[in-house]
């Protein structure tokens, strides 16, 4: 079992189960599952599109988010997304270890991505705070 496999690090209630219950949310826009850890900095693959979960140093998942590039890329954009969290934010970079990567396909509408990453970060009690930009009054 994964868990066992990444020792003190772990949270039990981050497990390979926890990663096969969340990647089922896909349904019928999971590629294929991809239950192993992919330490931060490394390179996910080329899926297209992606939810991710970020684990911390204590082994619990502390930030979900999604990958929908809208462009090519020369990395996978799951590994592409996450380096732009971690050049940006020491605190990041010092807590983040390793992501998860429940990949989607390519055709995967951009609001079935939106409501899987909502879905996941409530399921794993991540607070997920979407800007919505209120239009001003003008007096």
């Amino acid at each position: 079992m994964l868990a066992e496999q990444r020792g003190a690090r772990t949270n039990t209630a981050w497990t390979d189960d926890g990663y096969a219950m969340l990647a089922r949310l896909a349904g019928q826009w999971l590629v294929e599952p991809q239950p192993e850890p992919i330490p931060i900095g490394e390179n996910s693959g080329y899926e297209d599109k992606a939810i991710y979960i970020v684990v911390n140093r204590n082994g619990n998942a502390c930030y979900c988010g999604k990958a929908a590039p809208t462009r090519a890329l020369t990395r996978g954009p799951t590994a592409t997304r996450l380096s732009r969290h971690v050049n940006g934010n020491k605190s990041k970079r010092d807590e983040w270890v390793e992501y998860w990567v429940i990949p989607l396909r390519e055709t995967t509408p951009d609001h079935v991505v939106s409501a899987l990453e909502k879905t996941v970060a409530a399921r794993l009690g991540i607070p997920l705070v979407h800007r919505t930009r209120v239009p001003r009054r003008r007096t």
